[in-house]
């Protein structure tokens, strides 16, 4: 077994172990701890709290920070730059643009507010990805630079937008908590349903990345070797980042915006295996993303009492000096 391979295999082991740690803390602790004997037999109002709320938030924050890790690590490899994310396309600003326009549509339609809970995800991902595909058609043709600029020019455009529906409905009196912790990102809005649709959703376009994984090499030398090696690096880029698009619009229309986890996870993920290959990271780098949002939900529930802080605030406390450490350490190109 070469040293690489060996550092990969006890990497994803430790991180198994880590995320499953995390996943059991979320279960017990919070604005309310759960006895470790009502945990393994849950019975009366400790029953509700498992299994209503927090099993679900915890499974939910192991498949939404999969998603948001994978989906950074697709961007930074098609663009071929280490401070991409999963919104450098326009995700975020198009899927809060969605979520918000459901609200108002749902606020302005008598009868109809009931199914905001409904529209709001529903759009947010439809925005997201109508966001992504506006980039793709603008910038395809200029290579990954143009791409990079069509997704500033986007971006600024639909938060612009966001932001004057944002204000319509704040001026209305409409669902202002809802649009805090759509802007700031939270768990709370997770139930089964929306485990099941994010997971089912996916799954498939996660294994499609995956299989791709190899291809990402190619694409990192240049879009010349990967052309001459057989694989049309234009047409690749447009697939992946459209997979990566789902896969942030799929998290994103159910929690807000949650930043941080899809631009840090890749790096950690290159410094803990000690190698750059892509195929490699996508493989760890999701259970990271888990992980850190796993630890971010634990301690938005605990670090002020009967509190939720958003998700954002802890992700960036955490991510920030997480990535100024591996600036300092020159790793942060994933050399």
């Amino acid at each position: 077994m070469g040293r690489r391979l060996q550092d990969l295999l006890v990497a994803v082991i430790a991180m198994i172990a880590l995320t499953a740690a995390l996943f059991v803390a979320n279960l017990i602790w919070g604005s309310v701890s759960i006895p470790l004997q009502y945990l393994l037999h849950p019975m009366g109002i400790y029953s509700t709290i498992l299994f209503v709320l927090r099993l679900p938030q915890a499974y939910g924050a192991v498949i939404v920070g999969i998603d948001l890790a994978v989906a950074g690590a697709v961007m930074q490899a098609v663009f071929r730059n280490p401070l991409a994310d999963p919104y450098i396309t326009g995700t975020a600003s198009g899927a809060v643009l969605g979520s918000l326009a459901g609200i108002a549509f749902a606020a302005m339609v008598p009868g109809v507010f009931f199914l905001a809970t409904l529209l709001q995800p529903a759009m947010g991902f439809a925005g997201a990805l109508l966001a992504t595909l506006l980039v793709v058609l603008t910038g395809r043709k200029g290579g990954w630079l143009a791409l990079i600029l069509a997704g500033i020019a986007v971006s600024i455009f639909l938060s612009s937008l966001a932001t004057i529906t944002d204000s319509w409905l704040l001026a209305n009196g409409t669902a202002s908590f809802s649009i805090f912790f759509l802007l700031f990102g939270s768990l709370g809005s997770l139930n089964a349903s929306s485990d099941i649709i994010i997971t089912l959703a996916s799954v498939p376009v996660l294994l499609f990345i995956f299989w791709s994984g190899k291809k990402f090499n190619l694409m990192a030398i240049g879009d010349e070797v990967a052309n001459s090696s057989g694989v049309d690096a234009s047409r690749l880029r447009s697939i992946m980042i459209t997979a990566s698009s789902v896969l942030t619009a799929l998290a994103l229309s159910f929690t807000g915006i949650i930043g941080f986890v899809g631009l840090i996870s890749p790096h950690i993920t290159r410094l803990a295996i000690k190698d750059a290959d892509n195929s490699k990271v996508l493989t760890l780098c999701g259970l990271v993303g888990a992980a850190i949002l796993l630890l971010a939900n634990l301690l938005s529930k605990i670090i002020i009492p009967y509190t939720v802080v958003p998700i954002t605030a802890i992700t960036s406390l955490i991510g920030a000096p997480a990535l100024i450490y591996l600036i300092r350490r020159g790793r942060w190109i994933g050399q």
